[in-house]
């Protein structure tokens, strides 16, 4: 299976919203996180931690680490995929 939209669309152009199925647990954590960050839709907060996986994402392939550090202990943590 392929799963590249810019596959079909083509380079530089408009995508309408998308449809995607989330399980009621994973969507009563959604409406609770855009309340916490204060987003004006649900769709927000997944921007947002889609555009934090691919920092991740692209921190790993070139060999380095995005740390989660605690400063009262020290204790680090990475984040990965």
């Amino acid at each position: 299976m392929v799963f590249d939209p810019k596959q079909e669309v083509g380079p530089g152009s408009a995508v309408g919203p998308v449809v995607i199925e989330i399980p009621g647990r994973t969507a009563m954590l959604l409406v609770e996180l855009a309340k916490q960050l204060e987003a004006k839709t649900p769709g927000e907060v997944v921007g947002q931690a889609l555009g934090l996986l691919q920092t991740v994402q692209q921190a790993k392939a070139k060999g380095q680490r995005i740390v989660l550090r605690d400063p009262a202990t020290g204790r680090e943590i990475d984040l990965a995929l």
